[in-house]
């Protein structure tokens, strides 16, 4: 009697590490080429040929639980797989895209939806949209993989893939589609930094530049037309346990992520305003982060990576500023705003372009790259033994918010405008600091400073940015527009005494105590 065939086992999830650059499709086989990729090299295969169908609903049911469902072919090979796609949720960013996997080899070209009815995938994906599964798009690759030495006993698998991305028509004809030519460095041995080793000395050679889309992301794009949107910074994921160690590699992560997030908005949707706020006030935090913890982790080559890092914002910061005073403007009386419209738009246009090829540079992606390689394992992280790494961060955060608060009191109610922007840079400080400790402590000890510190920058805000746009405004010889933001720059400031006198006497011992 024969024996009934077994079913496929549930495999275990698989944990993916990797990192995702873009280059240009002349260059993958120069990278294969590379005297320390050759230098490195433990196996290479062959290249090969990779068709693979991404199935969803109609309403994109997987998609939405940030699934992303494919089968692949390879040959005579079949390979159907479940992979979790890249989120805005606390975690996953800083270039790392880390996923669960799960994978199967199946017979013939059609689904085996009984696979996903099995262990935890019968909990991630709804019943009802097992029957109303299709093929949406695809994605047609070369793929040359090989398999490096990183680090002193680290494997890293570097994959060139060179092809497209389809979405097609009713008719069976292409509808959409894109190049693909990416490299793909997956960690299968070793530490996290060594993925950022690896691609740093590649771009020094060859420019490449970081993304965080894969090829999911990029099908979907297709199929539904979006266009990359902007988004607030990532939540933090520090408690009152975390420590001082690891609470700076997460923030530094999280802030490297929130600069990762907003790029494909600002740099392919036209320079969407919402995406350079949001990659402005990234280096703003991140600046302010390196200030925070300064005394612990100050080394040379953070100072530079930092001071790289003032460097490269500024572009940005420029061009926000040419942003907020093109909205400022319009908030003016047709009068004060006569005959600068033109000017101010031309003068945002050049900010804009040079914040573009900022972020296009190789310079750009060489910071990311470093930056990340350090924060995991740099020089910082080895420090004197008497650093306080090893203890909660809510331990000393206290001290380090009272001196932000500390050097803001001092200055005393601001009566004047130049005093209101030295107060709110400093406020903006603070504010950033807060978010970064609030985590540990109960909530209600935070609000009460959370509070009066959203109340007074407000106007401060207002002065500072007003202040700004007049002296942009002078450089382009436009008097009157200049002259009604001073005076508005002037009234923001009536407000403050009350505000003031709520922020000094708020209730800060249970926080910077």
């Amino acid at each position: 009697m024969n024996a009934k065939p077994k079913a496929p086992r549930m495999p275990r999830p698989e944990r993916e590490v990797e990192i995702k650059l873009l280059a240009d499709a002349a260059d993958l086989p120069r990278i294969a080429a590379l005297a320390l990729v050759r230098d490195r090299l433990v196996a290479q295969a062959d290249p090969v040929r990779l068709h693979t169908s991404y199935y969803d609903t109609p309403g994109l049911a997987l998609a939405k639980r940030g699934l992303a469902l494919r089968l692949r072919r390879q040959g005579m090979r079949r390979e159907q797989s479940v992979k979790t796609m890249s989120t805005h949720e606390a975690g996953d960013g800083a270039g790392i895209a880390v996923r669960r996997e799960w994978r199967w080899e199946v017979a013939g070209d059609g689904l085996d939806t009984g696979l996903l009815r099995q262990g935890d995938l019968s909990e991630l994906i709804p019943r009802e949209a097992l029957d109303n599964l299709s093929p949406l798009f695809t994605t047609d690759v070369q793929r040359t993989v090989l398999m490096l030495r990183a680090g002193s006993d680290g494997r890293v698998e570097l994959a060139l893939d060179l092809g497209q991305a389809l979405v097609m028509a009713p008719d069976g004809q292409p509808a959409a589609r894109h190049t693909v030519s990416e490299v793909e460095l997956e960690l299968q041995q070793g530490e996290v930094a060594d993925l950022f080793r690896l691609a740093a000395d590649i771009h020094a050679r060859i420019p490449l530049r970081l993304s965080t889309r894969s090829k999911a992301d990029l099908g979907l794009a297709l199929l539904t037309g979006a266009q990359p949107r902007a988004h607030a910074v990532r939540p933090l994921g520090i408690t009152p346990i975390t420590t001082v160690m690891e609470a700076f590699r997460h923030i530094g992560r999280n802030g490297l992520a929130h600069l990762l997030d907003n790029q494909p908005a600002f740099t392919e949707a036209m320079g969407d305003p919402a995406a350079l706020r949001e990659m402005a006030s990234a280096v703003r935090r991140l600046i302010t982060a390196y200030g925070l913890f300064a005394d612990l982790i100050h080394t040379d080559q953070g100072d530079a990576l930092r001071d790289q890092l003032k460097q490269l914002g500024r572009k940005l910061e420029r061009a926000r500023d040419w942003q907020k005073l093109a909205m400022a403007l319009t908030e003016l009386p047709a009068e004060a705003r006569k005959g600068a419209v033109g000017p101010v738009s031309a003068a945002r246009a050049l900010a804009l372009d040079k914040a573009m090829r900022m972020l296009a540079s190789p310079a750009w992606t060489g910071w990311q790259l470093e930056f990340a390689a350090w924060l995991e394992t740099g020089d910082w992280a080895r420090q004197p033994h008497g650093c306080p790494f090893g203890t909660t961060l809510a331990e000393i955060a206290g001290d380090m918010l009272r001196i932000r608060l500390d050097k803001l009191r001092a200055l005393g109610l601001p009566g004047d405008v130049a005093t209101a922007i030295k107060a709110h840079k400093r406020l903006r400080k603070l504010r950033y600091d807060l978010d970064f400790c609030r985590a540990v402590w109960p909530a209600e000890r935070v609000a009460p400073l959370q509070r009066t510190v959203d109340a007074l920058r407000t106007p401060l805000k207002q002065a500072d940015d007003d202040m700004k746009a007049a002296a942009l405004l002078d450089k382009i010889d436009q008097p009157a527009a200049a002259d009604a933001l001073r005076k508005r720059a002037a009234a923001a400031l009536k407000p403050l005494p009350a505000l003031w006198t709520a922020f000094v006497t708020a209730e800060v011992v249970g926080v910077a105590g």
